[in-house]
């Protein structure tokens, strides 16, 4: 199975222009990701990521250089102990418009270095009951919500690889496990930092997951709506949390 090379899921990674698709599909309403803390969570350490840049080149480069050979209907191929197999996959899409469309521009981008990609677009409920609870696919795109404490313990840990867990990644990694048990456990803020960085230094290097972007959740107000301030929100009713102090008017009591 092609995924199984370290060499593909990198060049795959590399050849995900993150920034057209947050531009075109979301009209800029969001931003890139990286990994499995986003960026405007606290955590998140952008000194890991200065390798994940758009390069449809390097992409190429790396496959030519595992031995992925273009061939003439333009989709790569290798020869293996088993035969030829060619660079061409599977993925399955909730029946979803933004991410039918993220998917899209991933398979004409990646159709640029000679890989197909094949869409499988399922209704949600047909997702989760024959693909993720089997985990049945070869590949998914699928969202993850994150409370403003980045618990990626149900995404990422191998003990969570099958249903009802949410590791839809398969990754199974000891050192990972650990850091995931330790990030639960210990109340020492710097010491979870540092985990949380070594975490994710990990899950980048392995390039077992492409992360996309995460989209800006907007509503909207009255003019006249004071005591309502702005904020990060990991669930739509997180938005009504300090309702008890939005006012329209005020008014001068005399007592």
């Amino acid at each position: 199975m092609p995924l199984k090379e370290k060499e593909v899921r990198t060049a795959l990674s590399q050849s995900v222009d993150k920034g057209k698709i947050v531009d075109t599909v979301l009209k800029g309403l969001g931003v890139a990701v990286n990994g499995p803390v986003p960026p405007t969570m606290s955590g998140y350490d952008p000194s890991i990521y200065g390798d994940n840049e758009f390069s449809l080149d390097k992409a190429s480069t790396t496959l030519a250089k595992a031995g992925w050979v273009i061939g003439d209907d333009g989709i790569r191929t290798k020869n293996t102990p088993r035969g030829k197999i060619k660079l061409s996959l599977d993925i399955i899409v909730p029946e979803v418009p933004f991410l039918v469309d993220t998917v899209n521009v991933i398979k004409d981008d990646w159709l640029k270095i000679g890989v197909a990609l094949n869409p499988i677009v399922l209704k949600p409920s047909e997702v989760i009951n024959s693909a993720i609870k089997p985990r049945n696919y070869q590949m998914i795109i699928f969202g993850n919500t994150l409370n403003n404490n980045p618990d990626i313990f149900s995404f990422w840990h191998s003990s969570q690889r099958f249903d009802p867990g949410l590791n839809l990644a398969l990754f199974n990694d000891k050192t990972s496990d650990g850091l995931l048990e330790s990030l639960r456990q210990t109340l020492d803020e710097t010491a979870r930092l540092q985990d949380l960085s070594k975490l994710q230094k990990i899950i980048n290097d392995q390039k077992s997951a492409i992360f996309l972007y995460s989209p800006q959740y907007l509503y909207v107000t009255s003019k006249n709506l004071n005591g309502f301030v702005a904020k990060m929100i990991a669930v739509p009713a997180n938005r009504f949390e300090a309702v008890n102090g939005w006012y329209l008017k005020t008014a001068r009591i005399f007592k």
